[in-house]
């Protein structure tokens, strides 16, 4: 059985992730282009999900002018966890 500090860390680090995703949406808005240190730290976050979420979005609609790509990436946030939370579970 895994015990519930780490069933709570995994949980803590999506919930993070989530945050991350929603900062970048946020900074995209207020200060498109920025680059500073935190800019860049929420970018180093969230690139590994926004990236295959862009490329999955410019497949199916390339030519959309809106950003679909944090919500594919918030459905592919929740089928990682639901997947990481399934493997926790056989233990």
């Amino acid at each position: 059985m895994v015990s519930n500090t780490i069933i709570t860390a995994v949980s803590l680090l999506f919930r993070l992730l989530e945050a991350a995703i929603l900062i970048d949406v946020l900074l995209s808005w207020i200060a498109p282009g920025r680059r500073d240190p935190f800019t860049n730290f929420i970018h180093s976050l969230t690139d590994p999900l926004m990236k295959p979420a862009r490329s999955f979005q410019n497949k199916i609609a390339p030519n959309l002018m809106i950003d679909f790509s944090p919500i594919f990436a918030f459905i592919l946030l929740d089928v990682l966890r639901n997947l990481v939370f399934v493997i926790l579970g056989m233990f």
